[in-house]
């Protein structure tokens, strides 16, 4: 079972800013493609996965992001700006423990793109 997340960041989420998270969480995490470049899974050493990162796409309006999370939009952008916003889904381990760790690593690929993380289930509620 997996958990759905988003992250919204002003920059694209590259494999070198998904590699560091996994490697601040635990230097053990392995990291494999999927579907010819299109997704990274982290893999803990346990070989349970923890993660499945979908390459990051542009979204050329907040109004979008807003849409795409079921959300109202207050037409305020996003990250203080005009600039496109990126979107990458996110699957996550739901079980503990690897549900912590894997929503660490979300946070902090999020922090690190300059964005922030969004449950999917935390939407609309």
């Amino acid at each position: 079972m997996s958990a759905e997340w988003v992250v919204l960041s002003p920059r694209h989420v590259d494999a070198a800013v998904v590699v560091a998270a996994a490697a601040g969480e635990d230097p053990a995490i392995g990291i494999r493609q999927l579907w010819e470049g299109d997704a990274l899974q982290l893999v803990a050493d346990d070989g349970v996965v923890l993660l499945t990162l979908f390459q990051s796409r542009e979204l050329v309006r907040t109004v979008d992001a807003a849409r795409l999370l079921g959300t109202h939009s207050t037409g305020t952008p996003l990250f203080g700006g005009d600039e496109p916003v990126w979107w990458t889904s996110v699957h996550t381990a739901a079980q503990d423990p690897s549900r912590v760790a894997a929503e660490r690593i979300v946070r902090d690929v999020a922090a690190a793109a300059g964005g922030l993380a969004v449950s999917r289930s935390a939407v609309g509620d």
